[in-house]
């Protein structure tokens, strides 16, 4: 288990809509509710090993995080993706003062990364980058293309089209990390003592490595901010470290349209798969980790056993034994 430190306390700004998702999120990992104080919807505390991180929710939106590694990480990695980091005085300092450059233009060639379905139960962790230079730019912001949050689930699927038939095969990588191969990866790195960003690092450096190698040469690469930005660094093989090409993280990399195309495509991937195992299943595979989730879970269990949802979902979300608890 890695070294358990202390973090310093982060605020967000969560919208409506994503609250509750936010909670069910903490629940499917673990996460136990306290009693709320005064003006809170809810506090919910996650732990990981030895180690504990609070989140409260205030009925203003704010969304303050506390506690020490690795239950810090895995809990801000659940708030990030919605959340939007409220940086404090001294961190409005350093940044000031940073000689780090500042993320180009959209429009300079580059890729971006995205990954989809780590907070869902049901289905695989799709992951995907995609390279634009200043003319797919355009044509992807003039098609509507932005962050897979913002867009339906309809919309979205002709989104997904359309962004294929403007940029080549070659220009864009999809890995679909399959419930069965996730569950595997995931226990291999819990037993080493890592977390989920360490999983989450090493999907997004292979699409990277599938694009590099394919010859590719843009001036940077861009992805949302999980974690340590060390998760993706320490995580890129030898090709990508040698080709010199700066590996840059921000919070809401979405804004970015490389990054938000990747964002469609990887929920086009979530969403192709479940509904592809629904079929074969002859029943529909819920999003989420909602009760909803843990009837569907039961009823799979009755049919097959347990042991049969390897091949469907996260079993190791905590809704995994809430669906076997009697």
């Amino acid at each position: 288990m890695p070294a358990r430190e202390s973090r310093p306390t982060t605020t967000y700004a969560v919208a409506p809509a994503d609250r509750e998702r936010i909670h069910e999120a903490l629940h499917a990992r673990g996460g136990l509710d306290e009693p709320p104080g005064p003006y809170e919807v809810w506090r919910t505390t996650l732990s990981v090993g030895s180690s504990r991180a609070r989140a409260i929710l205030y009925s203003t939106g704010k969304l303050v995080v506390s506690g020490h590694t690795p239950a810090f990480d895995e809990l801000t990695a659940v708030v990030e993706p919605v959340g939007k980091r409220a940086p404090a005085k001294r961190e409005l300092v350093q940044k000031q003062a940073s000689s780090e450059p500042a993320v180009p233009p959209e429009t300079e060639p580059h890729v971006g990364t995205d990954e989809a379905g780590k907070g869902d139960f049901f289905g695989p962790m799709v992951t995907a980058g995609v390279y634009v230079d200043g003319r797919t730019a355009q044509i992807l912001r003039t098609l509507g293309v932005r962050d897979s949050k913002t867009v339906s689930d309809r919309e979205l699927r002709g989104l997904a089209a359309n962004l294929r038939q403007v940029v080549p095969e070659g220009q864009r990588a999809v890995l679909v990390l399959a419930p069965k191969r996730y569950n595997e990866l995931y226990k291999q790195m819990r037993g080493e003592g890592k977390n989920l960003n360490t999983l989450l690092a090493w999907t997004h450096t292979r699409v990277i490595e599938d694009l590099i190698k394919a010859g590719l040469q843009p001036r940077f690469i861009l992805s949302d901010q999980f974690g340590d930005k060390r998760y993706i660094e320490s995580r890129l093989l030898m090709d990508t470290r040698l080709s010199g090409i700066p590996v840059l993280q921000m919070h809401r990399a979405e804004a970015d349209v490389g990054v938000a195309a990747a964002s469609i495509l990887a929920r086009d991937g979530f969403l192709r798969w479940l509904d592809q195992a629904s079929k074969t299943l002859g029943l529909t595979l819920p999003k989420g980790a909602s009760p909803k989730v843990i009837e569907t879970g039961r009823l799979l269990a009755s049919r097959a056993g347990p042991d049969s949802l390897k091949d469907y979902a996260k079993v190791s979300f905590k809704t995994m034994q809430k669906i076997l608890a009697p």
